[in-house]
């Protein structure tokens, strides 16, 4: 009997030498970090911080790769067909992660189905026009809107991106069919700003991390943000104060694994995202950036996702996206 369990207990430590051994290894090489979205957005803008100051934590360097298309729908798919083995992981956000399956009907992956890490980041959202857009305020814009919506184009990143249910939910809001407002997709954010800029759309709802170099160089006029007032633009009114605060969507980024990622993967990243939520270069890259920090731990996480994604296939159904 003695024996029979010395052989059981020889048996186990040989089962677990193995894992703590990858454990000890992990991670030995460079890691992929897949952003869904377009190089120079505020998704991608933001992995690159991340990616930047995670490898003193984490022990390698990050490599950014952006997969974008089809609302994140392309890269999330990337992700959850990746080898579980922590050399892959996901720049997540609201857009990829709960809008897009949300508001997308067929789509070959579950939204849950990922290993949730952390959410990093909140991200106030803003309308923006051009600086020398004949509409100096929201009400005035609003106006000129309701009156012909027809001349109107707004740009998006997709179906089910923020900034495309962000522009519905607005449109909505002040009583205008969102369909006869031209939408135009782009990939990124930052695709979007150029279209602005050059005149090609009339306004964009989205991050305000997308316009915000070009809203502080005065070149574009944000003329409102939610849900609060930004300290760095204290004259910008709210779009509660503005009589629409259906139109706020509250954007946030963070990072998850491929499914059945293994226990030290995701311990090794919520310990290294946790001091990363502390640093000090990531929190001023962030604030930057127009992001505001604002970590969840993995269960935290999980749960505002399943949240925000129930409400808004509901959302979708509302809208009659569905």
């Amino acid at each position: 009997m003695k024996r029979s369990r010395w052989l059981i207990f020889v048996l186990a430590g040989l089962l677990i030498l193995p894992a703590m051994a990858k454990a000890q290894d992990y991670p030995k090489e460079p890691i992929t970090m897949i952003v869904p979205w377009g190089p120079g957005g505020a998704s991608d803008l933001a992995g690159r911080a991340i990616a930047k100051v995670i490898p003193k934590y984490i022990g390698q360097q990050i490599v950014v790769v952006n997969k974008p298309g089809a609302g994140g729908a392309v890269g999330m798919e990337s992700l959850v067909r990746s080898k579980p083995d922590g050399y892959t992981m996901f720049l997540a956000s609201i857009g990829s992660n709960t809008l897009t399956p949300a508001f997308t009907p067929k789509i070959p992956f579950k939204y849950d189905e990922i290993t949730f890490i952390c959410r990093t980041q909140i991200n106030p959202a803003t309308l923006v026009v051009k600086a020398d857009a004949p509409w100096p305020t929201l009400k005035e814009f609003i106006a000129a809107v309701k009156k012909d919506p027809e001349k109107f184009i707004r740009g998006s990143s997709g179906i089910g991106s923020m900034q495309n249910v962000g522009g519905i939910k607005f449109l909505k809001a002040i009583g205008v069919d969102p369909k006869k407002v031209t939408m135009v997709p782009y990939n990124s954010g930052n695709e979007q700003v150029v279209a602005l800029l050059g005149g090609n759309i009339h306004f964009t709802y989205t991050n305000l991390v997308e316009p915000i170099a070009q809203v502080r160089a005065k070149k574009l006029r944000a003329l409102a943000v939610g849900p609060k007032r930004v300290e760095e633009f204290p004259d910008v009114p709210t779009f509660a104060e503005m009589g629409v605060p259906q139109a706020d969507v509250l954007g946030w980024r963070g990072i998850a694994g491929p499914p059945n990622l293994p226990d030290y993967v995701v311990k090794k990243w919520v310990q290294a995202m946790e001091k990363v939520s502390q640093d000090k270069e990531w929190i001023d890259l962030a604030l930057k950036l127009g992001d505001i920090p604002a970590y969840l731990g993995p269960a935290e996480f999980k749960a505002m996702c399943v949240k925000e994604y129930t409400e808004m296939k509901e959302e979708a159904k509302a809208l009659g996206i569905l």
